[in-house]
């Protein structure tokens, strides 16, 4: 979760002060850019409207023994009530709206590389430092490539986890807080990396102390993360854990499960509304693929409870039937159909208990950037008038 906004320029001239010498040898990196437009039918205005939800993250790094970090996100998931707010003069009814769209810190970070020449890496962090159970990060730190579920993010999930668009689904928990980050050596030739994280733990809020052990495996068939953590509270304190497991078989076929513990206060029973479970096997063919993917929604996460916001006993199927390799041929298509399955849902009106679209797409990636074209059906329920069955979008994502 992002830590509170901070003025930009305020922030910029605060670093140049402090080390005007690193900031001018730093790397200005855009790591992830998400551009989404989605067209549907305003059941209340009687129209059919067009918005935008966009993605911004961008990262301020440099040095080599002694490194620093500072990432920097943007957000919003309707960026033409955004843009139209800031052409209004500002008023107390509508300032905070106007700055809603502006940058938030999500990490700042100095890291000790081979600390007193050990194979040891010492971070020293505040916000968000690292997503568990993920799979981004053998990307970064094996040369791995990417394999991760795409049933995830904001693309997925505008609205967020529980209602809330400043939280996605990603992995099974995340680091963020105040303190040490202890890491073996990275190497690119390397099998595994260990990491043990020592916090004040912001997610669950000043005082509140959390410690996690975390253990990534690489192998060309295999890739494996494990994760424990536990936070001070409850009798006994509260505990979590959790497994990422990816395999593959040539060009026969993959299997990703993420499973875990979200959460669980010593001294009450163990429910399931503490269980992380996704499951996706991917049947391959000569040109393309079957893939099915089937995620349980936990009621906490993040170290928040979300069983009064529609995540208790939530699940979702996604039937994807896919021809083509983007990541080979630059462009791919198929036909991938999304049920949702929300039985306590809070807002059945704009979140019905069950939902089913299918979506005919054709993605391709031009000068580095992927273009998704989705023509999304809503098949159930039915809308009334009909034509609200259409909902199509275009997204745009681009890393560099």
């Amino acid at each position: 979760m992002p830590i509170p906004r901070a003025p930009l320029p305020s922030l910029l001239l605060a670093l140049a002060l402090g080390s005007a010498g690193a900031l001018f040898a730093a790397d200005l990196r855009v790591d992830q850019l998400e551009l989404l437009t989605r067209g549907a039918y305003d059941d209340s205005s009687g129209t059919f409207d067009a918005s935008s939800l966009v993605y911004l993250s961008l990262s301020l790094e440099g040095g080599d023994k002694f490194s620093g970090l500072l990432r920097l996100n943007c957000f919003d998931n309707n960026l033409e009530d955004a843009l139209a707010l800031a052409s209004e003069p500002a008023s107390s009814t509508n300032y905070l709206d106007k700055i809603d769209i502006s940058p938030q810190i999500q990490t700042v970070a100095v890291t000790a590389r081979s600390i007193f020449d050990l194979p040891v890496d010492v971070s020293y962090f505040v916000g968000q430092m690292d997503n568990f159970c993920s799979g981004d990060d053998f990307v970064s730190l094996f040369g791995a490539a990417p394999f991760a579920t795409e049933v995830r993010g904001p693309m997925v999930y505008p609205n967020g986890v529980g209602g809330n668009p400043e939280v996605w689904w990603n992995g099974i928990y995340s680091a963020d807080g105040t303190g040490f980050r202890f890491a073996t050596t990275p190497k690119l030739s390397s099998a595994s990396v260990a990491y043990l994280y020592l916090y004040q733990d912001l997610n669950v809020g000043t005082g509140t102390w959390s410690g996690d052990l975390r253990w990534l495996f690489n192998s060309d068939k295999v890739k494996t993360e494990i994760f424990a953590g536990a936070t001070t509270g409850g009798s006994y304190g509260i505990y979590r854990g959790g497994l990422l497991f990816y395999a593959q078989s040539g060009n026969a076929g993959e299997f990703l499960a993420q499973t875990g513990i979200t959460h669980w206060a010593s001294g009450e029973n163990l429910s399931l509304d503490d269980l992380f479970f996704l499951f996706e096997p991917r049947v391959k063919f000569e040109s393309g693929q079957v893939s099915l993917t089937v995620f349980y929604h936990p009621a906490w996460y993040l170290q928040k409870d979300y069983i009064s916001s529609g995540e208790k006993d939530a699940m979702d199927a996604d039937f994807d039937f896919r021809l083509g390799r983007i990541a080979q041929s630059g462009m791919q298509g198929g036909l991938e159909t999304f049920l949702a399955f929300r039985p306590l849902t809070t807002d059945s009106v704009n979140t019905p208990q069950l939902a089913i679209d299918t979506s005919p797409y054709y993605s391709i990636i031009t000068s580095g950037i992927r273009w998704d074209f989705k023509f999304d059906l809503r098949l159930f329920p039915f809308p009334d008038p009909w034509y609200g069955i259409f909902r199509p979008s275009i997204g745009l994502t681009t890393s560099y």
